[in-house]
């Protein structure tokens, strides 16, 4: 039982309603996560601005592994659920997804892939990040594209925690 009942769209608060509304037209219905954020319509919006935000420069399959890796440390069920699927769809196969917890062993991931994967694993247990694994980065990807990779994990971690402090359901 979630902590917080998520709103329907008419019943959220009025600075809200634009913003479920967008995410319906997009997802085809409001995730249980934003329409529990829409008490908060500041929260929300900024929620959303940095989700839409993360969509724009690292490629989609490099973002998601990031996004489903730190939801897998954290043990974020419903994040998990909706990242392992946007992986899928960003063109991870079936044999990466089972190996993500044994990724540095796996030689189903590319060397890209894997220094990623340690980023966001290493970002997410820690809040620090060894050198070697920017530097590892750093020679694929740009100074904003590494911003994009430092953000996606940064929100996952607060759409991770989100779900677990309010105990949000799957629907």
């Amino acid at each position: 039982m979630p902590h917080v009942a998520p709103l329907k769209t008419a019943d959220a608060p009025a600075d809200s309603q634009p913003i479920l509304e967008a995410i319906e037209k997009k997802f085809g219905k409001s995730l249980n996560i934003f329409s529990t954020l829409a008490h908060q319509p500041d929260v929300l919006g900024g929620t959303t601005q940095i989700n839409d935000g993360i969509l724009n420069d690292l490629p989609d399959k490099l973002r998601e592994f990031a996004y489903y890796k730190a939801s897998q440390v954290n043990g974020c069920e419903y994040c998990s659920h909706y990242h392992k699927a946007a992986a899928k769809k960003a063109g991870a196969t079936d044999a990466q997804l089972a190996a993500i917890d044994d990724y540095a062993a796996s030689d189903t991931f590319s060397d890209h892939e894997k220094a990623v994967l340690a980023y966001s694993e290493e970002l997410t247990k820690t809040a620090t990040v060894d050198p070697k694994i920017v530097s590892t980065l750093k020679e694929f990807l740009d100074d904003t594209q590494l911003v994009t990779l430092a953000a996606t994990v940064a929100l996952a971690n607060f759409t991770n925690r989100i779900n677990h402090g309010l105990d949000i359901e799957l629907p």
